[in-house]
């Protein structure tokens, strides 16, 4: 068969045989496109080439400890292969075909890459300036090894095609020696309208397409006229090297200078126009000019479009984002109860510090010898998207039986977390003891934390969350013989820890407030820096306990998106006067939940006889104390988080830069800045990029959240978090801001909740909340406060209004309006 195929016998239909990219370029050479001559090395040689070379990818992923382990096998395999006789037979004969000293591109082109559903665009790698045939068979292989990059093998999976094989055909195209070159839109990313935008700078377009240099930006009607010009700064470009490229400076003159003309300009836009027209939708296309000639060097539909108010999308926005679909049984339960934890998408830097807690779980699990994808993955862009499956055995599948022998140890968990808590501590304390007075410095503060926080969240998973687990299962047991819905929740009551001892403090200032009607009165309308000012007595009781609770979030799984009480104070007042309307002592004090505990333990022991209990009065200690390490180490790493907010704010000050900007930047990204000690143009137009491509992050995370979740039935359903029956007034609440909405003997509705909504449940007869489980919040503070509450609806919010009448039935896990 034939392994070198011209581009005029490729149409787009080839994507298997050809790729994306080959497929694209196929097509527009057949519709009279002027595109550089060229042909692709089909994905039936990438085959043969593994076949030959006995690579399994599979095999070799399903044995890796990690995706990065079966990545560097994988590539380390294929760099060492040896191109089949008879592909490299043709590859000899093209490229002779071309003539002396001829120079090509190589890229990749993958049967998985600029999809209709699916662009993934980046993930496998392009090599220019190719000036030799030996080198040009090595960059073959190159590009076959890339697409086993470690990004690549993940984005695959996180987009619902790491199950399917996957091939690389190869581009071999003629390379133009541009004078200029970029990208065109056929439609303005930014606004939706149908503008023309093109981002032009000189030399060759990876310039433009990798971000290095700030381009000159042209929005054009379609008839070629620009509307709008900004002149970029253009300080350098990338030209031809003896071998592969190199990047120069431009001269100050061609910095202050349009790169493009009007003739330019109008040219782009009538083949941008031809483009999107012979594909039926808007695109995303790359060019070059040489002497006044254009030439298209590829094209693939737009990802990012968004209306003039960045609100309204349509399904072929989202086409080339990762499908989505309904989620039921055990991965909706995993959707909900990640979604109260994160109720909107990551920023890059939020997902690298935040998501640092999370990762934890998988860090355990692996050690277990199973492997399991990250729940939210992000992209390049910044758009966050929800893997489905992910799991697989390892070689280190053995180790199970050990890791569960330890983690039912109660005496080495108890000893390890309660060291790991005060380790974590100290740490802690010693960093924020430290003044950091350069940006390398900052950044170097900012590596220790996010360290720490791993350390903070590995500790509490693996010495506290997961022995929980597994004695809550025996204990669950125990208590069921006792009847009335009991679990081990209900053994919590009378405890010391963090949530609870701030929900005590916060009612005894409010028992205070309420002896001075004055007080009261300006705590219940002012600001809180005002109240501080008019009462000193006050002043001193509020800042003790700031003090020692102001680290408390809104958001306890975003770092720098997040603002604590410290932050902002006046949000501290929402919480405070929530109690400040409810019952007096409408939280039960320490005295009455340990009388509660008191009979619980011994109706447990009439019930199973004195023999049982000392062993049962064990696992409950255990328990308790697994749950104060539980609430410890998430308030520890909401202070770590304040203290990386402040090291930001340090830092966006000393690079003049806005802190918001910062958050576009992926953690490597922002600690290479740190020891560089500026941004760069490379830096900003990666900022501004992944800027302009917010909205579609925001509008797709809405969009997968309402399809996983939407189950077709007008039923509200989901997980008893505790127990009863109430019937009463609903009130949806979405955000702090809205906690004084709700009143005494409401039923509270809401998307999620976390500790910072615990005072509402003095207020409420009952709860409802889109998101959660059975390990929630909202399921411990429920129990406690002895309240019936429904969690993970998943639409209870959409489906319920303020003022319905509903009646909460937590025993059957089920919400009907009335």
């Amino acid at each position: 068969m034939a392994y070198i195929i011209p581009f005029h016998e490729i149409r787009r239909t080839d994507i298997p045989s050809a790729g994306g990219k080959g497929a694209n370029l196929g097509e527009m050479v057949s519709a009279g496109i002027p595109v550089p001559s060229g042909a692709v090395l089909c994905a039936a040689a990438y085959d043969l080439f593994i076949r030959e070379n006995q690579i399994d990818p599979a095999d070799i992923l399903k044995r890796s400890a990690s995706e990065k382990a079966a990545s560097e096998e994988i590539r380390s395999r294929i760099l060492k292969g040896h191109l089949p006789d008879a592909v490299a037979a043709e590859v000899r004969a093209f490229y002779r075909s071309l003539g002396d000293a001829s120079r090509v591109a190589v890229r990749s082109s993958a049967t998985a890459e600029d999809l209709e559903d699916a662009s993934f665009a980046g993930q496998q790698e392009t090599y220019l300036n190719v000036v030799s045939l030996d080198m040009l068979l090595e960059k073959i292989r190159a590009c076959y090894a890339s697409l086993w990059g470690t990004r690549a093998i993940h984005y695959r999976s996180a987009s619902g095609y790491g199950e399917r094989p996957v091939s690389l055909a190869v581009v071999i195209q003629q390379m133009i020696e541009s004078e200029s070159a970029g990208v065109l839109f056929t439609r303005n990313p930014a606004d939706g309208t149908d503008h023309i935008t093109i981002n032009a700078a000189y030399g060759l377009g990876e310039a433009v397409v990798s971000g290095i240099v700030s381009p000159d930006e042209y929005i054009c009607t379609r008839d070629g006229t620009a509307v709008k010009t900004i002149i970029g700064s253009k300080a350098s470009k990338i030209v031809y090297a003896e071998t592969g490229t190199v990047t120069v400076p431009v001269s100050s003159n061609d910095r202050e200078r349009p790169v493009l003309d009007d003739r330019s300009l109008r040219q782009l836009v009538n083949l941008g126009i031809r483009i999107e027209q012979h594909y039926g939708h808007p695109m995303d296309i790359e060019w070059a000019i040489r002497d006044g000639q254009v030439y298209i060097l590829q094209a693939r539909q737009i990802t990012t479009l968004t209306d003039a108010h960045n609100s309204r999308f349509t399904d072929q926005d989202f086409a080339s984002l990762p499908p989505v679909r309904p989620a039921d049984g055990r991965m909706r339960e995993n959707v909900l109860f990640n979604l109260e934890k994160l109720p909107k998408p990551y920023f890059p830097l939020d997902h690298d510090f935040g998501d640092t807690v999370g990762q934890q779980k998988q860090r355990l699990i692996g050690e277990a010898g199973i492997l399991m994808n990250e729940m939210t993955p992000i992209d390049d862009d910044g758009i966050s998207s929800f893997a489905f499956g992910g799991m697989r055995p390892t070689l280190k599948i053995y180790r199970i039986p050990h890791l569960l022998r330890q983690l039912c140890d109660d005496s080495f968990n108890i000893q390890m977390s309660t060291d790991e808590l005060n380790a974590c501590q100290a740490a802690y304390e010693a960093e924020c003891h430290t003044q950091p007075a350069t940006v390398q410095a900052l950044g170097e503060s900012l590596a220790r934390m996010r360290a720490l926080i791993s350390r903070t969240a590995y500790a509490r998973f693996r010495y506290a969350i997961f022995p929980q687990v597994l004695e809550n299962i025996g204990l669950n047991r125990t208590l069921a013989k006792l009847g009335q819905g009991l679990n081990s929740f209900d053994l919590l009551e009378g405890l010391s820890y963090v949530t609870a001892d701030i929900n005590r403090w916060m009612t005894g200032l409010a028992d205070s407030i309420r002896k001075d009607p004055v007080q009261l009165q300006d705590v219940m309308t002012l600001p809180y820096a005002e109240i501080l000012s008019r009462h000193p007595a006050l002043k001193a009781q509020l800042d003790a306990f700031m003090e020692a609770y102001g680290n408390r979030s809104d958001f306890n799984c975003y770092c720098f998106v997040s603002k604590s009480w410290n932050d902002d104070p006046d949000r501290f007042l929402h919480s405070l006067r929530t109690i400040l309307r409810g019952a007096p002592a409408a939280v039960p004090d320490l005295q009455e939940g340990q009388r509660r505990f008191s009979e619980l333990m011994d109706r447990a022991r009439h019930a199973i006889g004195s023999r049982r209990y000392a062993r049962f009065e064990r696992k409950v200690l255990a328990v308790r104390h697994y749950h104060t390490i539980r609430e410890a180490t998430q308030y520890l790493w909401e202070s770590e988080f304040a203290l990386c907010r402040k090291r930001l704010r340090d830092l966006s000050a000393m690079l003049s830069i806005s802190y918001d900007d910062l958050l576009y930047l992926f953690a490597d990204e922002l600690l290479s800045v740190c020891k560089s000690g500026a941004v760069d143009d490379t830096v900003s137009a990666r900022i501004e990029r992944r800027k302009a491509k917010r909205p579609l992050a925001e509008a797709y995370w809405s969009r997968s959240i309402s399809i996983m979740l939407d189950t077709g039935s007008p039923d509200i359903t989901g997980v008893c978090g505790s127990c009863g029956k109430v019937t009463g007034k609903a009130c949806i609440v979405r955000t702090p801001d809205e906690f004084s909405k709700l009143s005494q003997g409401d039923i509270l509705v809401c998307p999620y909740t976390d500790p910072e909504w615990t005072p509402l449940f003095t207020l409420a007869a009952g709860v409802v909340v889109d998101t959660g489980g059975t390990l929630s919040h909202a399921a411990i503070v429920a129990r406690e406060y002895q309240i019936p509450a429904v969690l993970a609806t998943g639409v209870a919010t959409q489906k319920i209004h303020d003022g319905d009448t509903v009646l909460v039935d937590a025993d059957a896990g089920k919400v009907m309006i009335m």
